[in-house]
């Protein structure tokens, strides 16, 4: 398999190639902060002729491009005229990013998500209400999935009612317990924590989720299989039919969902909990990444060291941007022969589970194990930069030398929890004080510095906590002259443990390889 094959697969590789390189040629000649990129980078644009001039860009991220051009030196032509909404995504340096939307990225977004509601939920033949219990506001999730319902909605032959509690639980049950029973379902979209309080709590206020014909979707965050089937079991629904909750994998970037869970990925996680040799020959690794299937031609990705380069068209055409997700790419062909390999035929076990000939879609797949520079918990991003950032304080920096351990852990219930392992100078000893005034100062600060995590904290009502451990000097092993970040795979754990996203980070902020 060659690298061009490997970072695409097979449908429709020419076409997808084609464009991502009139993507890149266009910005290149309309977008002045990226031909200022180029020029800076010692690239001549003029040279951009083939897709194998399109693999030589330089990469560009969020400090070496977002955060280096004002905003409207991204946009074609270096104007904002002509983008018809703007919202807002979390950032690194603790201010949110804007994001602009064109029309076309709409049309985009909103054909996949109208698809993805027939496959799962039948909404031409389904009275629909449309629960959106992510953050509304600036925030690109909650208004997006807001427009796209009442667009969907509004078409002929489509039967729905969109609604926004936003954050709200209490609204959300408000909305189910006076609107669910007069809908043949109800479909709740949310982040994987807050719908598992959701639920609980409807049900503690004798809300039937199995008699409303509840249907959930999420993605923000990562969901384990415990998570899943405890998720599912509160709406009555059984796993190994591969129904009724479904993860996308949303991106600022894209303003909306890059790929969701097909049947197909559905199967696969199944499988792969069962025998953890098929997931280290798809995945490198047995623990389970999160799996989607994705359109090459809409959104042309690329892995280069393990993380994930997006290359689309849109109000700030992004190319060979560097997401800082940790996961690959494989072909149909490729999943299918690994499975093979195992004693598995994907096909004929989707259709034993009553899936027609065209579950199976040959798109390539794409798995994310977490990112490189950020864990995520309720949605919400916490990036490493931002820990060391409160570490540097003047309060802090006389008893640590800097390097730290940053977690998430999920447990199936919702709960969830940031964890710092922080590592003490030679001379300073662990003590009961001296933590409580680290879990104060990271508690306060991440609040301050990330408004995505001080919304997460606020509504999730003690739900979502800090946990802070001190280690003594020399716990963490310098294995570089350099300090860099360094990404871990999650421990595995037995179901229904928690799954956890680990970033070990030293006193400077340069990022790393996932290994």
């Amino acid at each position: 398999m060659t690298d061009r094959s490997r970072s695409l697969g097979e449908f429709p590789l020419r076409r997808a190639e084609s464009r991502a390189l009139r993507v890149a040629q266009e910005t290149a000649a309309h977008v002045p902060a990226y031909a200022r990129f180029l020029r800076l980078a010692g690239y001549d644009a003029r040279c951009l002729r083939s897709y194998a001039d399109f693999c030589r860009l330089p990469v560009i991220d969020k400090p070496s491009y977002l955060q280096r051009y004002p905003l409207d030196q991204r946009c074609q032509g270096g104007e904002l005229s002509g983008v018809p909404i703007t919202t807002l995504s979390s950032g690194s340096t603790g201010l949110p990013t804007l994001w602009p939307r064109t029309a076309e990225q709409d049309e985009i977004i909103c054909a996949g998500f109208s698809a993805l509601l027939q496959e799962y939920f039948h909404i031409q033949e389904r009275w629909t209400l449309f629960i959106v219990t992510l953050a509304m506001g600036s925030w690109v999730a909650g208004t997006l999935m807001a427009a796209l319902g009442q667009r969907i909605f509004s078409q002929p032959g489509i039967r729905g009612t969109v609604v926004t509690p936003g954050l709200s639980q209490d609204e959300a049950l408000r909305f189910v317990e006076q609107l669910s029973a007069s809908y043949d379902q109800t479909l709740i979209i949310g982040y994987p924590a807050t719908l598992m309080s959701l639920l609980e709590t409807g049900e503690q206020r004798r809300i039937s989720w199995l008699a409303l014909n509840t249907g959930l979707l999420t993605g923000g965050e990562y969901v384990s299989e415990g998570q899943r089937e405890h998720i599912l079991q509160c709406i009555g629904k059984d796993p190994e039919q591969l129904e009724g909750f479904v993860v996308l994998f949303a991106s600022s970037e894209v303003a909306g969902a890059l790929g969701y869970e097909t049947p197909a990925c559905l199967l696969l996680r199944r499988l792969c909990a069962r025998t953890p040799a098929l997931a280290q020959a798809l995945f490198g690794s047995s623990v389970l990444p999160t799996l989607v299937q994705y359109n090459p031609v809409d959104y042309f990705l690329q892995v280069e060291n393990g993380e994930i380069l997006l290359t689309a068209r849109g109000a700030v055409p992004l190319v060979r941007y560097n997401t800082h997700d940790r996961g690959g790419l494989l072909t149909t062909a490729e999943v299918l022969a690994r499975c093979r390999a195992h004693g598995h035929d994907l096909c004929a076990e989707l259709r034993r589970r009553g899936f027609g000939h065209g579950a199976f879609r040959p798109l390539p797949f794409l798995y994310v194990h977490g990112r490189t520079d950020a864990v995520i918990v309720h949605g919400a991003n916490v990036y490493v930069e931002q820990v060391a950032d409160v570490l540097a304080q003047s309060g802090l920096r006389q008893s640590t030398i800097g390097r730290f351990q940053l977690g998430a852990v999920t447990d199936p219930d919702g709960a969830a929890r940031v964890e710092v392992t922080i590592e003490l100078r030679a001379d300073v000893q662990p003590t009961e004080a001296l933590r409580k005034l680290y879990h104060h100062a990271i508690l306060t600060g991440l609040q301050r510095r990330n408004s995505e995590f001080r919304n997460a904290y606020t509504t999730a009502q003690g739900r979502l906590t800090v946990a802070i451990t001190l280690v003594p000097f020399g716990t963490f092993a310098v294995t570089s002259s350099k300090h860099r970040y360094i990404v871990h795979d999650p421990e595995t754990q037995p179901r229904p443990a928690p799954e956890r996203r680990r970033t070990d980070s030293s006193d400077g902020s340069e990022p790393g390889s996932q290994r």
